[in-house]
């Protein structure tokens, strides 16, 4: 006959299942600092050349991010010339017109009429 061994949780692990409690679920005050961006969340890589970045933050968690490059798509669709604004621009606004926010999807109009004239 086999012994079981006694079900042994490191101190951390002991900790964490503690945090969790027993239904599996964070306590309210600990999910609710999981939902708040952190600073580093919140920055923006201003290093970026204008199109990796428009790239990485219109595709951002943050409405606020998405916002500051959506209303950057018709400067940098000139920048860019014609070419690039089709092959790397435009397949960025699908997402954009079904955003959640509607300044999201309004500010992407205003500026697809400049991507139009590129």
């Amino acid at each position: 006959m086999s012994q079981q061994q006694p079900n042994r949780q490191t101190p951390a692990a002991a900790t964490a299942a503690a945090a969790v409690g027993p239904s599996g679920a964070l306590p309210p005050q600990q999910q609710q600092q999981q939902l708040q961006p952190r600073f580093e969340d919140l920055t923006i890589d201003d290093d970026l050349p204008l199109l990796p970045r428009m790239q990485r933050y219109v595709q951002s968690s943050i409405a606020l991010q998405r916002l500051v490059h959506v209303r950057m798509l018709g400067e940098v669709a000139l920048e860019v010339g014609q070419q690039l604004t089709a092959m790397e621009l435009v397949p960025l606004i699908p997402p954009l017109v079904k955003d959640s926010e509607s300044i999201i999807r309004q500010r992407t109009c205003v500026e697809l009429k400049i991507l139009c004239l590129v």
